[in-house]
């Protein structure tokens, strides 16, 4: 969640000084792939909302 609200810089950090810098394509794919999944739960919201007006109208 903490990486997805856009304080995952904190915690790469925090992983990288106990681990190695294997952590940031883990780091990286998850804010891309959390962004895209954000970005089409939006967009689906968007879209429902558009498709049931105009059946009503």
């Amino acid at each position: 969640f903490r990486v997805l609200c856009g304080e995952w810089i904190e915690s790469m950090w925090d992983c990288m000084y106990v681990g190695d810098v294997s952590c940031i394509p883990f780091f990286l794919a998850t804010v891309v792939i959390g962004n895209f999944v954000v970005l089409n739960l939006f967009l689906a919201l968007l879209l429902s909302n558009f498709g049931s007006s105009s059946l009503s109208a």
